[in-house]
């Protein structure tokens, strides 16, 4: 069934533009499920509240592929058993596990649905998360709950500016308009000197999408470590004039906070791979 009042593009009959795909599916089965690729994966819905009046449903920190089956297992479970309420567990989307939905807030709309966003041309509809437990069946803001399932999905039921720090509230408050190829929630090999401020980017390179972002001691630095990129752009804005980098390329800080750039050599190459196998995250 079709919303009378939706304003959505296929209900508008505006124009898809790049959404075409998005649109045609939505056509075809009633919603579609998108896979977002990041730090941390996330994956919702497109297509509930134009087709069925329900809030989109969005899923954090799993596989990705996985993710869109279990929200589609979701939409199969609410068309044929109901629609589960808020705040309450139930079974039938992921096998020998129950799950649950809560209210996302408005505040991380931006940051993590642009795609929906076109979808409904700027109108506001809600979404609700898909809340997955740890193996022992604890939620994640339960007591004992792993630091996997706390940590790999957002609190997306808090405010941003609520939300405990970590990759996921980097991405509400960074994105949209983070200005690399990669998430704000992505990880960066560093120095923990570097990351606390204390001394400042000599270099940063690009290689197969990961940055390093070293100090003047580079590869040698006796305090390696992984940080997320967001958090070393807040520490040192003028890093993002890397944002352009080039796959393959280093670039050397001058001054002025300049950057010169060139290739990266083979020795370079080497040494940041034995070191990404040997940092471990702050």
């Amino acid at each position: 069934m079709v919303i009378e009042d939706c304003v959505c593009l296929i209900c508008s009959g505006s124009a898809p533009g790049r959404d075409g795909a998005t649109v045609a599916r939505v056509r075809k089965s009633g919603w579609s499920v998108l896979w977002v690729a990041g730090g941390l994966d996330f994956a919702y819905t497109i297509g509930l509240w134009h087709t069925f009046r329900r809030p989109e449903v969005a899923m954090f920190g799993l596989e990705g592929q996985g993710m869109q089956l279990w929200l589609n297992e979701y939409v199969d479970h609410g068309r044929e058993h109901g629609w589960p309420g808020e705040n309450e567990p139930f079974h039938g989307v992921i096998e020998d596990f129950p799950t649950q939905l809560r209210p996302v807030h408005d505040s991380w709309h931006d940051a993590l649905f642009g795609t929906a966003y076109r979808f409904y041309r700027g109108a506001a509809v809600p979404f609700q998360q898909l809340v997955w437990p740890d193996r022992e069946g604890r939620w994640p803001w339960a007591e004992g709950a792993t630091a996997s399932s706390r940590n790999r999905q957002a609190f997306s039921w808090l405010p941003v500016q609520e939300h405990p720090a970590g990759g996921w509230r980097l991405v509400g408050e960074l994105e949209p308009g983070f200005p690399f190829p990669v998430g704000p929630d992505s990880w960066a090999l560093t120095t923990r000197g570097l990351a606390a401020g204390a001394r400042p980017i000599a270099r940063v390179v690009l290689e197969e999408g990961c940055y390093d972002v070293l100090d003047e001691r580079g590869y040698r630095a006796d305090d390696l470590c992984l940080a997320f990129l967001g958090e070393l752009v807040r520490r040192h804005p003028h890093l993002v004039g890397c944002a352009d980098l080039a796959d393959g390329q280093v670039a050397v800080s001058g001054e002025g906070q300049n950057w010169s750039r060139s290739s990266l050599s083979r020795p370079d190459r080497r040494n940041s791979a034995r070191s990404w196998k040997r940092a471990r995250p702050i």
